[in-house]
């Protein structure tokens, strides 16, 4: 153990190796060393052999039910790639690199046969958090009508479309395409 409880800490320093606690709240593992990623106070639980930093000034942290604002990185037949950016509501981005997906199956309330039919990337969508199991593994649901894409890209041209009367996006380049939308679409 190389820090105290309580003690103050910089990002980047090593407060003790893997094997003596689990990371948790503001922690990462590099080298096998658990390491500070904010400045704080060294909080240890010795019950549940876990290591955190706590911080005034740190951000919020993803918890479920959260609604959040990314992009679309990756679509596969069953699943749609996001790397989150903020929560909604909240005052600053967030610093830590969130990666979560959509599966099919919390996509809509009715069928799809892909997800390339719903989203496209570089897409910005808004979702709601339903589980977390790590920074690279939260799940997120488009099923309400208020989430879903909120500005689509074009995959022609890649400027962003605007919404026509009858549901459709249009683009400048002549482009038609449609996408699972939040009812917000173009509110942002």
């Amino acid at each position: 153990m190389n820090h105290k409880e309580n003690e103050l800490v910089l990002p980047g320093e090593i407060l003790c190796t893997y094997e003596e606690y689990i990371p948790s709240d503001w922690t990462y593992v590099e080298d096998g060393h658990v390491k500070a990623s904010i400045y704080g106070r060294v909080k240890r639980d010795d019950i549940n052999k876990t290591i955190s930093i706590d911080s005034q000034d740190a951000p919020e942290h993803i918890k479920v039910e959260d609604i959040v604002i990314g992009h679309i990185t990756d679509v596969k037949a069953h699943k749609a790639l996001v790397t989150i950016k903020k929560v909604l509501n909240s005052k600053r981005e967030l610093v830590a690199g969130y990666k979560g997906y959509v599966h099919i199956s919390k996509a809509t309330d009715g069928y799809v046969s892909s997800m390339h039919d719903l989203f496209k990337i570089g897409d910005i969508v808004e979702a709601k958090v339903i589980t977390i199991l790590g920074h690279e593994y939260i799940e997120l649901t488009t099923a309400e009508d208020e989430l879903g894409i909120i500005k689509a890209m074009c995959v022609n041209c890649r400027k962003f479309m605007r919404l026509s009367a009858n549901h459709k996006l249009l683009c400048e380049c002549g482009m038609i395409d449609s996408r699972k939308l939040s009812s917000k679409y173009g509110a942002y």
